[in-house]
């Protein structure tokens, strides 16, 4: 059983817990606390708990686990109500349900550190028993071990009072019981499933280990915490910290901590008012800031540069964010290597092969210089005149600036994806745009602008020359059937892609309106799906309708027709650049690219905002279930509508 909608929690270090919004695990990455390292390396550690509730002489379980061929125990049959924010929050009871036995279970992270807080409440109106089970892992997280590991492994296991430390191969996990006892009792879960994993082509099957178990009476209206640290100091403090953090968050209607909840309770209402919405939508926003990093989502990738500086506008909108942005652009300063940032980093790696993550930067500089002291706008201004240079002079990658229109070519046969549609098949990239693609060159050119701007009176003889060569060069994308993808072999390649509108959108555009507005036509009728751009046209034959399958299937198509969420905070750009001066017809475009996802999060449906959808039919979120840029595209196009209609 895969329900698709997912509840996600995370620190200010990269780690995370995330799972299914019936607590039945159907990835190897769900889990309850996931640590996080420095260098985005990490760890899962908890999978989950067995929680048993005894009341006079019956019982029940809580928890659900995928084993082959069936599901035990079967929890998720007395979860009788759950909400995905602030905080998951599930409700339990008999079956069928009735208030006299009623519990109420949270999730919640701290802030800054690797501590997850499991919340128990005895709502009903009989005492319980909870016998619980903590189900260790101890892996990377994308990694399995194989079924039988526990069994000759060797591991640690202490318990003093109500805390518990169990270690293995020098990783660490401790947990902390706010009530009733802790004993020592090993027991091994075999065969522990992730259906989607399966489906994925990956290492499905695992075992679980649980070295001791806790119980815990509890009597009507009271609680009790399970806490899981990669740490032991100040959990008591920590345990506090990470309750209080989401005091500032709306709780969404039928809560059980809200006046109006109840087990009979009808929900025909949306969970969120629009300005709780807002508040969420930030809180969501917030989830992928990893101390001068974002990470580009959950749960499978790590901080990327590409995604990070498309997404970095929309972080002015959260408590803090132009702090946060000016280290965050501190920090792939620092990290320049040949006039290029790094494309990806994590796991104690970085990769610079790609050409637009820098272009981006360039643009962000530009764009938000004026947060930085004098000093510092001359350390940017100084690294995109060197970035300039070497794209002039010594590429570090297979691509030259063409001396005939100065516009960015990448060389044949390269057997490297250096622009965001970067998926590969067997070392082979799927859309590799050799050739010039459109959306490169129009961040060249808009790098160019900006810099030749600031810098007027210190330009070299070259960047004068190249500017005006490049703005010509630029016309050559556009034809009377639209927008070229890009220019191979000196021929326009006319893919209906999305890459023109990424293009249309930024600050410089050396189009005519008649042409900007024909593209954008072509993008909605084609393109435009109710939850984000297709990366291809179903018109064409390489079109792919469904995002499914093992990775080779995937990869295959990923920018081939799949619907990216990111896509629509460009086409809102574009949409504001055609009708900024009719108010009621920009505000009808920018509602039409957002009103699904604001839908799903306001009716509680929705944690995050995914990666992908399908490109045909698309209503099931595919790829990482929270996005940065994602959640960064929606975001700040609803600020474009509140904007809006303050004039």
């Amino acid at each position: 059983m895969i329900r698709e909608r997912e509840w996600i929690l995370t620190n200010r270090k990269g780690g995370y817990a995330i799972g299914p919004e019936n607590l039945l695990n159907y990835r190897k990455y769900h889990g309850l606390l996931i640590a996080s390292s420095e260098e985005i390396k990490r760890v899962h550690l908890v999978a989950s708990i067995e929680e048993m509730v005894s009341f006079e002489d019956k019982s029940f379980y809580l928890d659900s686990n995928h084993y082959p061929g069936v599901i035990y125990p079967e929890g998720y049959k007395h979860l009788i109500l759950h909400f995905l924010r602030p905080f998951p929050t599930f409700i339990y009871s008999t079956h069928p349900p009735h208030e006299e036995i009623v519990i109420l279970k949270s999730i919640k992270m701290h802030r800054n550190e690797n501590f997850t807080v499991v919340q128990y409440k005895n709502a009903g109106k009989k005492p319980i028993k909870l016998s619980m089970r903590p189900k260790f892992t101890m892996r990377d997280h994308h990694t399995l071990h194989p079924p039988g590991y526990w069994d000759s492994a060797e591991y640690s296991c202490e318990i003093d009072g109500k805390m518990a430390s169990f270690e293995h191969n020098g990783i660490k996990v401790f947990v902390f019981s706010s009530k009733g006892n802790l004993s020592k009792s090993p027991i091994i879960y075999r065969n522990v499933t992730y259906p989607a994993e399966m489906m994925r082509g990956y290492d499905c099957v695992e075992d679980l280990i649980s070295p001791f178990f806790i119980e815990v009476e509890l009597n009507p209206d009271e609680e009790m915490f399970v806490a899981f640290s990669d740490g032991e100091r100040e959990l008591d403090e920590k345990i506090k910290e990470t309750i209080l953090r989401y005091k500032k968050y709306p709780l969404p209607y039928g809560h059980p901590e809200k006046k109006e909840f109840s087990l009979k309770l009808s929900i025909d209402r949306p969970l969120f008012k629009r300005e709780e919405y807002m508040e969420i939508l930030k809180l969501a926003m917030e989830d992928f800031i990893a101390d001068d990093d974002l990470i580009a989502g959950f749960p499978w990738f790590s901080a990327w540069g590409r995604d990070t500086m498309i997404s970095l506008p929309a972080l002015q909108f959260i408590d803090g964010g132009k702090n946060i942005i000016k280290r965050i652009l501190k920090k792939y300063l620092e990290s320049m290597k040949d006039g290029l940032i790094p494309n990806f980093k994590g796991d104690g790696k970085e990769g610079y092969e790609a050409i637009d993550p820098v272009l981006w930067f360039g643009l962000r500089v530009l764009e938000l210089i004026n947060l930085f002291e004098k000093k510092e706008r001359e350390d940017f201004l100084l690294a995109l005149s060197q970035t300039i240079e070497k794209f002039l002079k010594e590429p570090p990658l297979p691509f030259h600036i063409d001396p005939e229109d100065g516009l960015i070519e990448i060389h044949k046969g390269t057997n490297l994806a250096l622009t965001w549609m970067d998926a590969k098949v067997f070392g082979e990239p799927v859309t590799p745009r050799y050739g010039k693609p459109v959306e490169i060159n129009a961040l060249w050119f808009n790098l160019l602008k900006g810099y030749s701007r600031l810098k007027k009176d210190s330009l070299s003889k070259e960047i004068k020359k190249l500017l005006p060569l490049v703005k010509k060069g630029m016309e050559k994308f556009y034809h009377e059937d639209g927008f070229a993808d890009r220019i191979e072999d000196g021929n326009p390649v006319l893919e209906l892609r999305p890459n023109y509108i990424i293009a249309l959108s930024l600050p410089e555009v050396p189009y005519k309106r008649a042409q900007i507005e024909k593209g954008y036509k072509i993008a909605k009728e084609k393109l435009l799906t109710p939850y984000g751009l297709r990366s291809l046209s179903p018109d064409h034959p390489s079109f792919r309708s469904h995002y499914m399958g093992d990775q080779r299937m995937r990869d295959l198509a990923y920018h081939q027709g799949t619907v990216w969420v990111w896509l629509i905070y460009p086409m809102a750009l574009v949409a504001n650049k055609l009708y900024k001066r009719n108010k009621r017809v920009l505000l009808s475009e920018l509602n039409h690219l957002i009103l699904r996802l604001r839908d799903e999060i306001e009716n509680g449906r929705m944690a995050s905002v995914p990666e992908l959808y399908d490109g045909e039919d698309p209503k099931v979120p595919k790829g990482a279930p929270a996005q940065c840029w994602s959640v960064a595209a929606l975001l700040s196009v609803e600020k474009m509508i509140e904007e809006i209609e303050k004039r």
